[in-house]
């Protein structure tokens, strides 16, 4: 079997392709000639150069492959080119999308819960049958609804698209402000942790991309998957950092008021610093609604057994902390062999 990833040089993307490559089948990526493709080391892989915001180069990466996975987004928050966002994450998916169904090719599609939207406070996690009703704030989340809406419609109209919804991807190899986040509370005992109260959905990495297997290799046509082990609040999954880590949580948290509160002189502080305004707005915007869902689902009809959130930290933060005491060691053995 070959099979066609696209946002292969991602986080994401790159451990569905190393997972596909694992199980022996080939592996196809579409990829810009200017993309670092060091993630994609020790694949051997058919490389088709193009861009899913061209059509032809699409049409090109995806004529005789036998299934598709189309993981490329855009991730920003307060962009300064709202229309390159918008052409890639619903464009880019119309065109991967629809060239596969014109091949009767089986396609996955990356969605996210930034697609159906923030959840109620005051509820249990949601399934795949929530979807907030009122318009997104989020130029990030509206673009994702609207190429979930693309897929969904082609799924409708016949086409072999299986649509999977991630919560907040973590894992080691992270370029993300997530991964900032951890690796600061994994090395050092501070004292403030923010937003209490406020629920996250997660997932890490392998896992998710072994549930992306799972949904193309067992999921039905039309399908819709949600793609988290578990909704946790901030307070949770920073103690289980600290414990993975070994030293003492936060004991004092700033608020979810005051943060929002922050937002918009935030915003004006980033445009003086030349940084588009609209970012620290999306930002605290996405980062205090609550995003809490369930996996039920593909656990129950796929077989998916992600690992529980405590065991994900303790890794990350064995692995961060590992990776800090060999830097240092590093920088000791640079120093002592540098001419004096």
């Amino acid at each position: 079997m070959k099979v066609l990833v696209t946002g292969a040089t991602g986080f994401l993307g790159s451990h569905v392709a190393h997972r596909i490559a694992a199980r022996g089948d080939d592996v196809r990526v579409l990829v810009r000639t200017t993309s670092d493709r060091s993630r994609l080391d020790g694949i051997d892989l058919d490389i088709a150069e193009g861009d899913v915001t061209d059509q032809d180069s699409v049409e090109r990466a995806v004529h005789g492959v036998d299934q598709v996975f189309h993981c490329a987004a855009v991730v920003e928050f307060g962009p300064r080119d709202p229309s390159f966002m918008q052409s890639v994450n619903v464009e880019g998916t119309r065109h991967v999308l629809g060239a596969a169904a014109a091949r009767d090719i089986p396609a996955v599609y990356v969605s996210s819960l930034a697609a159906p939207g923030a959840t109620p406070p005051d509820q249990p996690p949601q399934d795949e049958s929530w979807w907030n009703p009122h318009p997104l704030d989020v130029a990030y989340e509206r673009t994702k609804r609207a190429a979930h809406l693309v897929a969904r419609d082609l799924a409708a109209a016949g086409a072999s698209v299986r649509i999977a919804m991630p919560g907040g991807i973590y894992g080691h190899g992270d370029q993300s402000t997530m991964y900032d986040l951890i690796r600061s509370y994994a090395l050092w005992p501070l004292p403030l942790g923010y937003m209490p109260e406020v629920r996250q959905s997660t997932v890490q990495v392998d896992d998710c991309a072994d549930g992306l297997l799972r949904i193309a290799e067992h999921g039905v046509d039309g399908g819709e998957y949600i793609v988290a082990a578990e909704a946790v609040t901030i307070r949770e999954w920073l103690e289980l950092i600290a414990i993975g880590a070994g030293h003492r949580p936060p004991s004092v948290y700033l608020p979810t008021k005051a943060l929002r509160g922050l937002s918009g002189p935030g915003g004006i502080v980033a445009g003086w610093l030349g940084v588009s305004p609209t970012m620290v707005p999306e930002i605290v915007a996405v980062a205090t609604h609550d995003s809490a869902y369930r996996g039920t689902k593909l656990r129950e009809e796929l077989g998916w057994a992600p690992r529980p959130l405590a065991q994900g930290m303790a890794e990350m933060a064995a692995r961060i902390r590992t990776d800090e005491a060999r830097a240092r060691h590093d920088r000791r053995a640079d120093k002592a062999a540098s001419p004096r």
